[in-house]
């Protein structure tokens, strides 16, 4: 028996046991609870959470904006969704992993990620802002025996406003050439997370996700990454240890990958990097948010 074939039937084993899902779901921006409703009985499941590659040597982050702070209950999603009608941040990769990545997830059945039957979605559906590419995927349980960390991904494309895009499971493949075939049937009879991995830098919103076609329906809040992305009329540019931005802004922040501001001015049209250490930074000015090498 091949090795596909003999995953394959050692995976569908577990679907048959998996817990049966909502047939469509919807999550949008207006969440202050950080948590999405999949239809586990289970009282936490759903709640968002991000990852990045520290395990594998990296140093991806993620900045959030800085006049968010976790509410009471340690929970920083239902607050961030509060201020700005979504999950909005910069995606900022980092240099130290042989294949960077960052990403944000919700497990679907419980924290353990045990696997759900998510088939009758038909697909995920995504309302959303980024300037950088990302994918949509889908985890299984014990995903080094099952997948090989190959685990189905769609492509989704940069687009600067906020529009919503289907996903059907037919858009969801496997990479070839490393980790393990599985059939799509048996992965969708036994998802344990739905995750939005990040491999290049991006400002983005996640404004709604849900099963395919559920997306887009309803009145959402006018996001403030749109007015923000609207006056990305200007880019940052670094010569040296100087930094120009062609015009006078109100404020500048310089942001290390811990989402710390190491440095920041006011009214100014070019700041001197002299005294930063050399690495990778975030730039935010005036709604722009830009990734630069400092040497």
């Amino acid at each position: 028996m091949n090795k596909k074939l003999t995953l394959a039937i050692i995976a569908a084993g577990a679907a048959m046991a998996s817990a049966q899902l909502a047939p469509t779901f919807i999550w949008d921006g207006s969440d202050t609870e950080g948590r999405v409703i999949t239809g586990s009985d289970d009282e936490k499941s759903g709640y968002w959470y991000d990852y990045n590659d520290e395990n594998d040597g990296g140093d991806s982050k993620f900045v959030w904006p800085s006049d968010v702070e976790p509410n009471a209950y340690d929970n920083f999603y239902g607050p961030l969704c509060e201020a700005y009608g979504g999950i909005k941040g910069t995606a900022s990769i980092g240099t130290g992993a042989e294949f960077p990545y960052l990403g944000l997830g919700f497990n679907l059945v419980n924290e353990e990620q045990d696997g759900g039957d998510i088939s009758a979605w038909g697909g995920i559906c995504l309302t959303y802002s980024s300037t950088g590419t990302f994918k949509i995927e889908i985890g299984v349980p014990n995903e080094k025996a099952v997948t090989g960390y190959n685990n189905y991904v769609a492509a989704v494309s940069k687009q600067p406003s906020v529009g919503t895009q289907n996903y059907p499971w037919s858009k969801f493949k496997q990479a070839t050439g490393w980790g393990t075939e599985v059939d799509q049937a048996v992965v969708l009879g036994s998802a344990s997370a739905i995750k939005l991995k990040f491999e290049a830098s991006a400002d983005f919103l996640i404004q709604e996700i849900g099963s395919n076609n559920q997306c887009g329906n309803g009145s959402l809040p006018t996001p403030a990454i749109e007015k923000g992305m609207a006056a990305q009329s200007f880019k940052a540019q670094l010569s040296g240890r100087t930094l120009s931005f062609g015009k006078t802004v109100a404020k500048a922040e310089i942001i290390n990958l811990q989402g710390q501001v190491v440095m920041a001015a006011s009214s100014v049209k070019s700041m001197d990097l002299s005294k930063v250490q050399a690495g990778v930074y975030m730039v935010r000015a005036e709604g722009m948010s830009q990734q630069i090498m400092v040497k």
